[in-house]
């Protein structure tokens, strides 16, 4: 199979994920494409690729600050204001890797993530409304 083409079926593999998915779903696969954004940054830091450990640090970054982007601080509460914090915390971690590259320092930031990302992955179908109402900015 062709790159291009490989390409293509991972695009239209992913839209028809995000047409389909709920929104913890979709809080979910953001997780792990920036989990694997760290660990393919992680990889070029442990080779001293600096542009290619910008090119997937860059792209973390970007999906952290989505997932701020979608969060309701005036109405999510200390879950919400937390997660802000901790989205926070990671890119300031994760641009300071920019300058000088570390892999143990890429690492943590995917370690930590990782484990938010696994509490997410444990709540419930029965609770996922409650969560979306209080955390999520609703856009209709």
């Amino acid at each position: 199979m062709s790159v291009h083409a490989l390409n293509a079926y991972r695009s239209t593999d992913l839209n028809s994920r995000c047409e389909t998915s709920s929104k913890r779903d979709l809080v979910i696969m953001l997780y792990d494409a920036a989990i694997d954004a760290m660990g393919v940054a992680q990889q070029h830091a442990a080779r001293g690729e600096k542009r290619a450990v910008n090119a997937a640090t860059t792209r973390a970054l970007t999906i952290l600050s989505g997932l701020r982007e979608t969060l309701d601080l005036k109405n999510g509460g200390a879950v919400a204001a937390h997660l802000d914090d901790f989205y926070q915390f990671l890119m300031r971690r994760l641009v300071q890797t920019v300058g000088a590259p570390n892999a143990a320092d890429l690492a943590d930031c995917q370690d930590l993530l990782s484990q938010v990302r696994e509490a997410w992955a444990a709540i419930t179908p029965q609770t996922v409304g409650e969560v979306n109402r209080r955390l999520f900015v609703v856009h209709s």
